[in-house]
Parts: structure tokens; C-alpha cells; sequence
């Protein structure tokens, strides 16, 4: 049996993670506060993806609470986060017509964005065929889902990619002249002169609902990092179990990395 106390802080996190879907659901009600435009939408995203941060963490110590309770509970917790992923489609699909009705064009970008909000269409199929007909989910039209897809085809065709920042701060490390420091040396030694190592820096992160945004500057102290170690960007990605594209925008700060990566790159950086 665990200590009332831990049974209270999962009580209380699961009470944050209620009111949060509750919340974000009934907001699918005012378009004016979601799709007026792309940082309000990208703001209401954002507000889904600390949901299902919440709901993790619920899910994952949901063995604390006893067998009656704990299944009760797993299954109200799927079919909320059911809810907020038919309201993510809908929030999506009313976002972009909106924005279409208005006549205005994506902001610079905002590709990278839109393509995930696509890939997130298959992740909630995947939701479904894995939990749907356990827990007697309401089955997402296809129509909605297929329009949605079109929709975000439309869009991310005609908006703008984040410039290329990993060879950007790659190139700018390259370039940056080698120090040279004087040195004591005994007498008679040949003059020379020995090149300065930079230290690492640490990385900088906020720790947002259990994930990890890294601060601006973190992208160059890894570029850095990895002129140091002969090592290009597309290989650390690898490494880390992500692609080029992902690690920038991890490390710009406008995706959340989780606790392993941030732990990973830590290590690294501490390491050059």
C-alpha cells in the first residue's frame, strides 16, 4: 500500500489532468480564442500537448491505487484523452479555414509545425485501433480525418520552412578564429603556442510538464560541442534517436525534448 502522502500527489495530478481536458474541450467552443490566428492555435497546441504530458504521468502510477479503482480510472482516462484528440482534429480543421477565410498566408516557419500536426493524424488512428473497441470509443469519421489531411496538404505546400539553423550554427562555429594562449615554459624551449579548449557549456533548459525546452542558445553550444568532437549534427541525431530536423527545433526551443535526450545532451556538451 503506498504512503497516503504519494497517494495524494497522484490524486492531485490527476485532478490537474481532468481539469485540464475539461478545460481545453470546452475552448473548442470559441474559435475566436484558438483560430484567430497561428500563434493563438499554435498556444491552444500547445495547451493539448501539456494534457497528454499530464496524463502520462497519471497512467504511468496508476499501479499505485488497487485493481477496482486503477482500471476505472485507466479507462477514464483514455476516453478524455479520446476527447481531446477528436477536439485536436476539429481545432485543426477550423484553425486552417479560418485562416483561408481571411486570406492570410502562414508565417515563416511554420511548415515544420503544420507537418507535425499532420503526423499527429496517424498517431490518433493508431489510438484508436489500439484502444477503441476496448473501451467503446466513438470512431473518428474517416471524412473528418481525410478533410483534415487535405486541409494541412494545402497549407504546409504553401508555407515557409525553418532555415537550415544546425548548418547555420555549424558554419558560424567554423568560422570563428582558434585561440591561441601564451604558455610558462622552461628556458631554452622551443616557442610555441597551444590552442585554448573551449568549455563546454551546460544546457539550459525549462522543464514544462515534464518536458524539456532548451533556451536559444543551446543550439550553438552543441554545434560547437560537435566541431570539437569531429562530429556533425546529423550524426548526433542519430544517436539520439532523431532526425536533423528534429533535433534543431529541439534545441531552438520550439519542441520540447524529453528527459532522456536533454539528459543525453547534457552528457555531451559536459564531455567536449
Amino acid at each position: 500500500m503506498p504512503a497516503p502522502t504519494k497517494l495524494a500527489q497522484l490524486n492531485d495530478l490527476l485532478n490537474k489532468a481532468e481539469l485540464h481536458g475539461v478545460a481545453i474541450i470546452r475552448k473548442m467552443a470559441e474559435p475566436e480564442k484558438f483560430a484567430a490566428s497561428f500563434d493563438q492555435f499554435r498556444g491552444y497546441i500547445d495547451e493539448i500537448d501539456k494534457f497528454y504530458v499530464l496524463v502520462d504521468l497519471v497512467e504511468d502510477q496508476l499501479p499505485l491505487f488497487e485493481a477496482a479503482r486503477r482500471d476505472k480510472l485507466a479507462h477514464n482516462l483514455v476516453n478524455l484523452r479520446w476527447q481531446v484528440c477528436i477536439v485536436e482534429v476539429n481545432a485543426t480543421r477550423i484553425f486552417i479555414l479560418q485562416i483561408g477565410e481571411k486570406g492570410r498566408s502562414m508565417p515563416f516557419g511554420s511548415r515544420d509545425f503544420l507537418q507535425r500536426r499532420r503526423d499527429r493524424l496517424g498517431d490518433i488512428d493508431l489510438f484508436y485501433d489500439r484502444f477503441g473497441e476496448q473501451h467503446g470509443l466513438p470512431k473518428l469519421q474517416a471524412e473528418l480525418v481525410d478533410t483534415v489531411r487535405r486541409l494541412l496538404d494545402n497549407v504546409i505546400g504553401k508555407s515557409s520552412s525553418l532555415p537550415d539553423l544546425l548548418a547555420d550554427a555549424m558554419e558560424q562555429s567554423r568560422d570563428e578564429p582558434v585561440i591561441q594562449q601564451p604558455r610558462l615554459r622552461s628556458p631554452g624551449e622551443i616557442t610555441g603556442s597551444v590552442t585554448q579548449k573551449r568549455r563546454p557549456a551546460e544546457l539550459k533548459v525549462k522543464v514544462v510538464y515534464g518536458r524539456y525546452y532548451a533556451d536559444g542558445m543551446s543550439l550553438q553550444a552543441v554545434a560547437e560541442a560537435c566541431a570539437e568532437s569531429k562530429m556533425t549534427m546529423d550524426q548526433l541525431a542519430q544517436q539520439l534517436g532523431v532526425n536533423r530536423t528534429q533535433l534543431g527545433l529541439m534545441l531552438n526551443g520550439a519542441d520540447a525534448m524529453s528527459k532522456r535526450i536533454y539528459e543525453d545532451l547534457r552528457d555531451f556538451l559536459r564531455k567536449g
